[in-house]
């Protein structure tokens, strides 16, 4: 009987991507590589694959493929575009792991659900092996809503066609290690793969951001701030710890980084029709957390034009269009195309 299939979930990001480099130099060649493309990846992640294919060719192992989710008639195709036409926020700001299980988790199941090797050893009573690059300093992870997710921990039927393993734990490495082998083998230390407005980013990544991607987390932010009942923003509340705002906007402005007029990026904002913001008649409140001034009245006091967040669209004026980011010269391959049509990631109203 031959070996199970063997799948890398791949990030992208340092820890996936010093995990495949060290099955290289064990002499463990996976059967594919799979990477989820949210939309809404940092631009260096999307530059960094085409770098790692190339290396990825000259060690005989599986070019990255690409998957990603397809709604059918939602009128989004990017996890932004599905926060803002929702005008709510990822998942992990509510410490759920919704965004995780629908734009990456979900996505390379349905791939694998496709793909000859994985039916083979569904059909004969066997499990594909898939491995996730956690840290062996990370095992706090797994108690995260988001890593359960990547670990089948929170689907009874894939953790049945799944055997999960987590080498870099049975290894001992950490993230230097791993910055360490990549270095080793001739390639560019990856950034941390995480969408540019991920609520676990800390304040100096934020700080590293462009000026578009930090005026599309104000975008974000604005768009949802009515219908937020439990957080302040995409940080939830304010830290004493480090003295951070609940709000990323409210740094952004604290510490007068410079980011796109939110007008160039949307004069105005069009609510998805199947929303649940939408089907109520776009009614909202600013209960608490909401203390003080709302971020749209920061950003006017700041002297910054905000556009509408509206049900119906005025013709003469244009619409929010989400950056759906994709991988350099790499198409996607998706099998499967999902079907609903208006998920809500964020808090439930």
């Amino acid at each position: 009987m031959t070996d199970p299939p063997l799948v890398v979930s791949y990030g992208a990001g340092r820890d996936s991507t010093a995990l495949i480099i060290e099955l290289q130099r064990r002499n463990h060649r996976p059967d594919a590589i799979v990477f989820a493309n949210t939309g809404s990846e940092k631009p260096s992640t999307y530059a960094f694959i085409p770098i790692f294919n190339r290396w990825l060719e000259q060690h005989g192992f599986p070019r990255v493929t690409v998957v990603a989710y397809r709604p059918v008639r939602a009128p989004y195709r990017s996890l932004e575009g599905n926060m803002i036409r929702n005008a709510t926020l990822p998942g992990a700001a509510f410490h759920r792991h919704t965004c995780t299980m629908k734009f990456k988790v979900a996505p390379q199941h349905r791939w694998t659900r496709g793909w000859p090797p994985a039916q083979s050893a569904w059909a004969s009573g066997r499990k594909v092996i898939k491995l996730i690059g956690f840290e062996c300093d990370e095992e706090y992870r797994l108690r995260r809503a988001d890593a359960r997710a990547h670990s089948g921990k929170t689907d009874p039927l894939e953790a049945r066609r799944y055997e999960y393993r987590f080498p870099l734990m049975e290894w001992g490495y950490n993230l230097a290690k791993c910055c360490e082998i990549i270095a080793e083998a001739g390639l560019p230390v990856p950034p941390k793969s995480a969408c540019y407005f991920c609520p676990n980013q800390k304040p100096e990544e934020v700080d590293d951001l462009s000026p578009e991607d930090r005026g599309r987390v104000i975008l974000m932010e604005l768009t949802a701030e009515p219908y937020n009942r439990k957080v302040r923003g995409l940080w939830r509340r304010p830290r004493k710890a480090d003295g951070r705002p609940g709000s990323i906007t409210e740094y952004i402005l604290q510490q007068k980084l410079p980011f796109v007029p939110l007008t160039h990026l949307a004069p105005q904002v069009q609510l998805n029709p199947k929303c649940a913001k939408a089907v109520s008649g776009g009614q909202h409140t600013f209960r608490p957390p909401h203390v003080g001034p709302s971020l749209r009245e920061l950003l006017v006091q700041a002297g910054h034009a905000v556009p509408e967040v509206v049900l119906k669209a005025s013709p003469d004026l244009g619409l929010y269009d989400e950056d759906y980011r994709e991988v350099p010269g790499q198409e996607e391959a998706v099998p499967e195309t999902e079907t609903d049509t208006h998920w809500n990631l964020g808090e439930a109203l």
